[in-house]
């Protein structure tokens, strides 16, 4: 199909909304920590936004938002909330607002984002479809039978959350005692189910996907300082990132899963997807993130754009990609083309 000229045009008017950040919506620490200063980021989006010639706002996601965003009547919306009231659960809740409001937006829609907040169920449906995941079990209490096949050393992990939330330097466990000690400090302080995986011995490569007319997947192996496990934990993500180090990874085979996994979590737009690799360069999926923080590389350091920055893809050339993309799929949705 010919794309008119209308098709290929970028908005006139943007919405950025960001997630609504105060200390007393969030449980613990950490979590707030992964979402404070939404609104810099959010503005620094903006700027990149405004220097491609479009009238550009920053919305909170709060109350108000709907009513923001009918007051400046966008042509479409970035989606940059992470959380409604410090709950990852309820960020589906806001592409049904924007679905409401019709206005177009990028990222996951309803289905995609709750699919995104629940790993266990990703896992399902990515081990059904024949994309490999580790052999794992979800469990609500630390005192839950763990099932005898699974082999040590063990992972657990937070079933709603990303951003290595939970993940620390006693995260691998060795025997039961250690794996029981982490599930109870897990469960007791995020009081959400618990995911545990056998845990992968060997390298971990991470994927930004962006979509468009042919989607497209860039790849980096991550290593992390001197371990030798390299495992992301929540201090290296967030207070020493700057020892992380990314190496171009190139593998067609695992593009053809990380594409496959795209389409199967109905993902939209962008995603990044984590990914272990054995000794034996067996693949296993590990976190795939649909909506993964996202800015500027180096304003922001949001690992989603450094990756694609590795390749020559520009913030700038991102942005127009996700524009056109977003805006293609709800003219062509509109005009009943197929």
């Amino acid at each position: 199909m010919v794309l008119s000229d209308d098709l290929l045009a970028l908005p006139k008017k943007v919405a950025i909304l960001y997630s609504d950040v105060k200390r007393e919506y969030f449980s613990n620490e950490e979590t707030y920590l992964t979402e404070m200063g939404a609104d810099i980021y959010a503005g620094d989006v903006a700027k990149y936004v405004e220097k491609m010639g479009i009238v550009v706002t920053t919305i909170p996601g709060d109350d108000h938002m709907a009513e923001n965003l009918v007051k400046f009547n966008p042509d479409m919306a970035i989606n940059l909330i992470d959380s409604v009231r410090g709950q990852s659960t309820l960020g589906s809740s806001v592409p049904g607002v924007l679905e409401i409001l019709h206005i177009p937006y990028t990222g996951a829609g309803t289905l995609g984002w709750a699919l995104g907040t629940n790993k266990f169920l990703m896992y399902q449906l990515l081990q059904t479809s024949g994309v490999p995941v580790p052999t794992h079990q979800i469990v609500s209490s630390s005192t839950d039978m763990i099932d005898p096949g699974m082999r040590y050393p063990l992972f657990p992990k937070l079933n709603y959350e990303h951003s290595s939330i939970g993940v620390a330097a006693d995260s691998i466990c060795h025997n039961e005692k250690e794996l029981r000690s982490k599930l109870k400090d897990l469960i007791t302080t995020y009081k959400q189910p618990v995911l545990i995986d056998e845990f992968i011995a060997g390298i971990e490569v991470t994927a930004s996907v962006l979509d468009g007319m042919n989607t497209k997947v860039y790849m980096v192996q991550r290593k992390v300082g001197e371990g030798i496990e390299d495992v992301v934990t929540f201090d290296k993500k967030w207070k020493d990132y700057l020892d992380m180090t990314y190496i171009k990874y190139e593998d067609p085979i695992l593009k053809g899963y990380v594409k496959q996994a795209f389409d199967i979590l109905k993902m939209s737009d962008y995603a990044r997807i984590d990914i272990r690799i054995d000794a034996a360069g067996r693949y296993y999926f590990i976190d795939p993130n649909a909506n993964p923080f996202f800015g500027p590389p180096k304003e922001t350091h949001a690992t989603y754009s450094m990756i694609l920055d590795m390749y020559g893809v520009t913030f700038e050339e991102t942005l127009k990609r996700l524009f056109l993309n977003t805006l293609q799929d709800a003219r062509i949705e509109q005009n009943g083309w197929h």
